[in-house]
């Protein structure tokens, strides 16, 4: 088997903050397992009449990867959010269960639990469920779950068009959507659902720190965090100033 490990930092200020907390974490991870490493600093190209470059389009990058010329020689491209911090010890993860013809990815309604979650949402005043969530940006479905796009373990060969369609489909509502970056996550998540195209991972491949921080998991404590996940996703630039002293 052939595998990218792939993230995305367009912009030299997103870039700048990948390499100081994020990306050797990447880079480790992907030699141990004999994975290749890219980062995605340009926007890709897609058969579309889209702004190729418009800037709300940038976390939309993540679904052509696979429709990329580079991406004709991998099984798998695991694709991770540049503010994902990888455990030293995280296992292989193209071959952590049987993917089928399917993609992985987590849902994050369900962390820390599902209860908390809900609970965490009321307290915020934020929507009460996820498929409340799904409609927020337009999208009509009913569904316990929210998948979250940090990680996505993808085969170009089975997926490519299909994530190429949901660029093409949503990509020109995505330019000022009130969403803003989070549409891109509504969109892929409820095509994924909708079509029951997706596999879930444990949560361990995409724990958001922040969800289990603010519900008083690990008593916030961020280093206990770290030794008991693999991927610590620090979504919403949460408490960067903490990643450099984890120790690994």
């Amino acid at each position: 088997m052939k595998v990218l490990l792939i993230t995305l930092a367009i912009g030299e200020q997103y870039l700048k903050i990948y390499n100081l907390l994020f990306r050797q974490s990447h880079e480790e991870y992907a030699k141990r397992h004999g994975y290749d490493f890219k980062i995605i600093t340009n926007f890709l190209s897609s058969k579309t009449n889209l702004p190729i470059q418009h800037p709300h389009l940038i976390s939309f990058q993540k679904i052509l990867v696979c429709s990329q010329p580079f991406s004709k020689t991998y099984d798998y491209i695991i694709f991770i959010d540049a503010d994902v911090l990888i455990n030293k010890n995280a296992p292989a993860l193209h071959n952590i269960i049987d993917f089928g013809d399917k993609i992985g990815i987590v849902d994050e309604y369900s962390q820390p639990t599902k209860e908390l979650r809900i609970q965490l949402q009321k307290n915020n005043k934020w929507e009460d469920n996820a498929t409340d969530y799904y409609k927020l940006a337009g999208l009509d479905i009913n569904t316990y779950k929210v998948l979250n796009t940090g990680v996505l373990v993808m085969q170009p060969a089975k997926h490519a068009s299909f994530l190429l369609d949901i660029y093409n489909k949503y990509g020109k509502m995505a330019i000022n959507h009130p969403r803003g970056f989070g549409y891109e996550q509504s969109c892929i998540g409820y095509e994924l659902q909708k079509t029951n195209n997706y596999v879930l991972l444990d949560n361990k491949w995409n724990a958001l720190w922040i969800l289990y921080r603010d519900t008083n998991c690990f008593g916030r404590n961020l280093q206990e965090m770290y030794n008991q996940n693999y991927f610590i996703h620090f979504a919403g630039k949460c408490d960067y100033h903490l990643v450099n002293k984890i120790i690994m």
